[in-house]
């Protein structure tokens, strides 16, 4: 499965304390869409109408609107900006499928550049009619190991006067990613070496808000967790099939559920490690499981976890293992059952603050997402 990793760096305009830039960057099971907007002149006033029109095209998006229409729709709202005093914002919007299939949509800002083999090359785009406005449409296919750059014109802008009439452009930007060697290696030092070089060629400064996005495609890291019993016995072997056929590292969380996997398979469950404490959840071993565990007092001690380092995470913990697996995945499956656990209702859970299994998966899938996660629930 292709997965779309955004990388993203952004520097204030010198002598200012908030961006004028914002992005945001959804992922659903079909794809990944991303948009950059760059609000007019600087500081508060340029935040604000960058996250207004970032806001409005999630938005359209979210309700089924053509990448087209919503892009031509945001454009003409723009023109009455150029008479009247209300907020103005360049965009660049992306939606990659998961096929890597993409189209890009930009107004008023830099077009796009694909790398790919370690070569940049910038994409023209053709040029629609949007009423008194103008807007670029961008199409192509990322294949493994590909990339789309993204950046406001705080880069392509910079050098202006030093130099440069009109800055270093696209062009200058292509250049600048063939003539360096490291990101061939190293993607995610990109952004920042972009951001170095429009510094430099400024004299030192930034001389607007300035953002590069790196959105890359490879193949992704996938988990797949199976918790909780299924409301009817009758689902037990079509959901094991289903857990075990899914692609990625496989989680068993739930001693009841360990039981089904075992008796669907034929295969045996063993104790690893007996639980040392509340804190120390046992961990058991089916052959062709990645981790076998407990599952709501998991669940919910993962979710308390989930905003920390991986790095400071120690995997010969069973919880701490767990969290890392999440943290470390970009594709995150859970087979929910919703079978009732009467224990998990009884007032001594809820003295001691541990949620039922089904609120412990939608608070850390919300988590998940929020750090750029894509998170399926299936329930059965």
């Amino acid at each position: 499965m292709k997965f779309i990793e955004d990388i993203v760096k952004q520097k204030n305009k010198h002598n200012y304390i908030v961006c004028g830039d914002t992005y945001i960057c959804e992922r659903t099971t079909e794809s990944t869409f991303f948009v950059l907007c760059d609000g007019i002149g600087s500081g508060v006033y340029a935040n604000i109408a960058a996250i207004t029109c970032a806001n409005r095209m999630v938005e359209l998006h979210r309700s089924g609107v053509s990448m087209r229409s919503m892009s031509e729709m945001v454009a003409d709202s723009m023109h009455r900006a150029r008479e009247e005093r209300i907020p103005f914002a360049a965009f660049t919007a992306v939606k990659i499928l998961n096929d890597g299939l993409f189209i890009a949509y930009t107004y008023e800002a830099p077009d796009p550049v694909m790398i790919r083999d370690g070569f940049a090359v910038a994409l023209k785009p053709i040029i629609h009619a949007a009423e008194y406005e103008a807007i670029g449409e961008t199409t192509g296919k990322l294949e493994l190991g590909d990339s789309l750059v993204i950046v406001s014109d705080g880069i392509t802008q910079s050098g202006l006067g030093r130099g440069s009439s009109f800055g270093i452009g696209t062009e200058g930007l292509v250049d600048f990613i063939n003539r360096r060697s490291s990101h061939k290696t190293n993607l995610h030092r990109l952004p920042e070496e972009v951001l170095e070089m429009s510094a430099r060629v400024s004299g030192g400064r930034y001389e607007d808000d300035s953002t590069v996005a790196v959105l890359q495609c490879r193949e992704a890291s996938q988990l797949v967790v199976l918790t909780g019993p299924p409301a009817l016995r009758s689902k037990d072997r079509e959901i094991v099939e289903k857990f075990m056929k899914s692609p990625g590292l496989h989680v068993v969380a739930g001693s009841t559920t360990a039981d089904i996997v075992s008796r669907e398979l034929g295969r045996e469950v063993r104790l690893v490690e007996k639980g040392r404490s509340f804190g120390a959840p046992p961990e058991y071993k089916i052959e062709g499981i990645d981790l076998v565990t407990e599952g709501a007092i998991m669940l919910n001690q993962v979710y308390n976890l989930l905003d920390e380092d991986s790095l400071d995470l120690d995997v010969s913990s069973t919880v701490e293992k767990f969290c890392s697996m999440m943290l470390e995945a970009d594709v995150i499956t859970f087979y929910v059952g919703t079978a009732i656990n009467d224990a998990h209702t009884s007032m001594i859970f809820k003295q001691v603050g541990v949620r039922p299994r089904l609120s412990a998966i939608q608070l850390i899938s919300k988590k998940l997402r929020e750090q750029g996660k894509l998170v399926v629930e299936v329930k059965y």
